[in-house]
């Protein structure tokens, strides 16, 4: 009797570690078997061990993020919204809902005026139907950032997830997807910070002169009707240029970002609603530069 009582029960506790296997598999979508942790490709491990993922709960208030693998230890880091697909060897980033992201942030912090130092990330990625993603969106919001340059305030403090004094809540520049804007359909864009200035609600400035004329949109090139678009953005010597597919787009003067501490993120982040972004990275690669490759 005691021994059937003990069968019954592991055959009862290996009942609910299997139904619990299956829950997490299905977790994962109906592909889980291909979503693989970036961190075992080698393509991404160097940008990895530097970065940090920030990624938002789908289901949570608009905006929500939490910090995954702050130190650069990446092993067995995979979600269903961050992942290497296993057939295109592709990293992965999701995500649905307003102002959400799945994102990595570079931990590299650095200045924008050393001369002959240029911080440089060269991605090549595929938006996944950018136009279904944002259809069921109002019309004045309709776009998806992949690449950022932020700022962490002027100075270096130190403290991890930390802002330091004189930090805007705004990038130096986004690489944006958007689906019309000035008669272009399904162009990638660059929305460029160009002064320095706190132009949030809270700040103060909202309606001065200054934030009238905070930004500049610039458009990069249609995005490819087959396969991948490359992106190359260097920032140095007070200068931020971009080169989309190997040609040279954006060659802006920063000298008024000179003071602000910078870094760079990759990945999804929605600016839609009632939509899900999605974004193959087949290459992704942070290195710093003694010069920009511009082309005429």
């Amino acid at each position: 009797m005691l021994r059937m009582f003990v069968q019954r029960m592991v055959a009862e506790k290996m009942k609910n570690v299997i139904c619990l296997a299956v829950t997490a598999s299905i977790s994962l979508g109906a592909y889980a078997s291909d979503m693989k942790a970036p961190a075992n490709y080698s393509q991404f491990q160097d940008i990895l061990n530097m970065s940090k993922l920030q990624m938002s709960d789908p289901d949570g208030k608009p905006g929500n993020k939490k910090d995954y693998a702050s130190k650069g230890n990446f092993d067995g880091v995979v979600f269903e919204h961050f992942y290497v697909d296993e057939p295109t060897q592709a990293l992965v980033f999701k995500m649905a809902g307003y102002k959400n992201r799945s994102e990595i942030r570079v931990n590299d912090n650095f200045k924008v005026d050393e001369p002959h130092k240029y911080h440089h990330l060269s991605a090549e990625f595929m938006p996944v139907n950018p136009r279904d993603s944002v259809k069921n969106s109002e019309k004045k919001r309709d776009e998806m950032t992949y690449l950022q340059v932020h700022n962490k305030g002027t100075y270096y403090d130190g403290k991890p997830g930390s802002h330091g004094e004189g930090y805007i809540p705004h990038p130096l520049v986004r690489v944006v997807y958007d689906a019309d804007r000035s008669g272009k359909t399904d162009w990638y864009w660059a929305i460029i910070k160009n002064n320095a200035v706190n132009c949030s609600s809270k700040s103060g400035n909202k309606g001065s002169t200054e934030c009238k004329k905070a930004y500049i949109k610039l458009p990069l090139g249609p995005i490819a009707e087959k396969g991948t678009d490359k992106f190359d953005i260097y920032v140095g010597n007070q200068r931020l240029i971009i080169n989309h597919n190997d040609s040279t787009v954006v060659n802006h003067d920063i000298s008024y970002w000179k003071d602000m501490v910078s870094y760079y993120k990759a990945g999804v982040y929605n600016q839609f609603k009632n939509g899900e972004s999605e974004a193959h990275f087949y290459n992704l690669v942070y290195s710093i530069k003694d010069s920009p490759v511009i082309t005429n």
